[in-house]
């Protein structure tokens, strides 16, 4: 493959990099694009809508060499491979996740994958920890009464000496976990797949899923998608919690069942929810989640600071160029 991707760029064939879901735009006019743009030979094309269809991501990516995946909603299938493969040569995903992309057919047909590992690792914990804040002191409500000219009174939430349930423990999941003990709160680990060991922090505890989901105050999922975790929270997981639970999503939608959380939070089978990621995206405004009270959402934005945005975009960037000058760093097929 290297030497396919060096053949190409010593040619004077034009190579074609397309960005076929730029919304909300975050490539366009971003310094780390233009410099792939100045590269000799090198076209990008950008688009600043989303796909509507396969046939549309076809026509959009047919004849690149390279395509840049910024939506985890764009599903490069086998379909879609088979149709645009000998010309492309390279998938540059922005961001970690990869399930969105056939990588069994990328690997059959040739095509090289890479991704930009732990560029948004401190933020996406951080607005982990900033949507479970709100959720404990009730930020958005009060704010909305408050501007409304009322001066409400109530209960709120301390989380120091609470429980934090921490699902998946890979790099997000474990800052989030050394923060959230900064401020006073107990730590549950559930590993699932992930290789987890205490080391240094021996007052975090592993337990099980199940033992999770019963002791803990407050429950953060940043486990990986897939077969096996798609929708691992669902009505059942959901009634295991304790009712006074907070639940925070800012791995991916498809690991929570959407009605089976409208419904617990509607029956105050938990108490709140935050949510950063959704089945569906954009959120649809008439779903059943957008009209409930105790629930806090976010437009899939946790990694849009603009430190870790400058790191994401001009890694992503790199792994372009360094496929095109015959090197290849962050390879997941």
């Amino acid at each position: 493959m290297a030497d396919k991707a060096l053949h190409s760029q010593d040619s004077n064939d034009t190579i074609k990099v397309v960005v076929p879901d730029d919304d909300p735009p975050v490539f366009a006019d971003s310094a780390a694009l233009a410099r792939l743009s100045r590269i000799r030979n090198v076209e990008v094309e950008s688009f600043f809508e989303r796909p509507g269809s396969p046939y549309d991501l076809i026509e959009r990516i047919s004849g690149a060499h390279t395509l840049i995946v910024a939506r985890t909603t764009t599903r490069v299938t086998n379909n879609i491979l088979e149709a645009v493969v000998p010309d492309l040569k390279h998938i540059a995903i922005w961001g970690t996740a990869a399930d969105h992309i056939a990588l069994e057919s990328a690997r059959r047909l040739g095509v090289v994958v890479t991704n930009t590992p732990n560029a948004a690792t401190v933020a996406v914990a951080e607005h982990a920890l900033a949507l479970l804040m709100s959720l404990a002191r009730k930020i958005p409500q009060l704010d909305l009464r408050v501007r409304e000219g009322e001066w409400p009174g109530g209960q709120l939430t301390q989380l120091a000496g609470k429980t934090l349930g921490i699902v998946g423990t890979g790099v997000v999941g474990v800052r989030l976990a050394r923060i959230a003990e900064g401020i006073g709160m107990r730590i549950l680990v559930s590993s699932l797949s992930e290789t987890f060991t205490n080391g240094e922090n021996s007052n975090w505890t592993e337990v099980s899923f199940s033992e999770l989901l019963a002791n803990s105050d407050a429950v953060s999922v940043h486990a990986r998608l897939t077969p096996q975790t798609r929708f691992m929270f669902g009505a059942l997981e959901f009634s295991r919690m304790k009712p006074t639970a907070l639940f925070v999503n800012t791995a991916r939608g498809q690991l929570v069942n959407s009605r089976a959380l409208a419904e617990a939070l509607a029956n105050e089978t938990i108490a709140g929810a935050a949510l950063d990621v959704f089945n569906n995206e954009p959120l649809d405004r008439n779903s059943l989640l957008a009209q409930l009270p105790n629930i806090i959402l976010t437009p899939h934005i946790a990694a849009n600071t603009g430190e870790a945005l400058n790191v994401s975009l001009n890694m992503v960037v790199d792994n372009v160029i360094d496929y095109l000058q015959g090197r290849v760093r962050h390879k997941v097929s």
